[in-house]
């Protein structure tokens, strides 16, 4: 947002926040959330040998992740595959439009990717999500 001039700031305002926006090193991000999507972020930063500062609001991290208690959705994931669950990415699109989302372009990538996703996750941080 730095380099944006809302109404009613100067040309000198803008001049600052741009030259903000340019000095920030390359080498550093600033990850705000530390859920699910926070903390995936911060690890792929620092895999990308960056230096990170990840900030929640909570005392401790993990946002509404911590609530999933039942597992993370996904079609054609290794464990659906591992016990002959035959889930597709048009079923799971098809679901979640009929829940009621509102964007189908959105929602036709968050499906569409859902399963590599998630084998990601239990790749990359250990996690049992094996319970389908």
């Amino acid at each position: 947002r730095f380099w944006l001039r809302p109404s009613g700031h100067s040309r000198t305002q803008s001049a600052v926040r741009t030259a903000m926006a340019t000095v920030f090193p390359s080498n550093q991000g600033i990850v705000l959330g530390g859920g699910l999507a926070g903390v995936s972020a911060a690890n792929t930063l620092l895999e990308n040998g960056a230096r990170v500062v990840l900030l929640d609001k909570s005392s401790f991290c993990g946002g509404n992740s911590t609530k999933a208690t039942s597992g993370i959705n996904g079609a054609e994931t290794k464990a659906q595959k591992a016990k002959g669950i035959d889930d597709t990415i048009e079923l799971f699109t098809s679901d979640t439009l009929k829940g009621g989302a509102k964007k189908p372009e959105v929602v036709k990538v968050l499906c569409g990717n859902s399963g590599i996703d998630v084998d990601w996750l239990v790749e990359k941080f250990q996690l049992d999500l094996s319970l389908v």
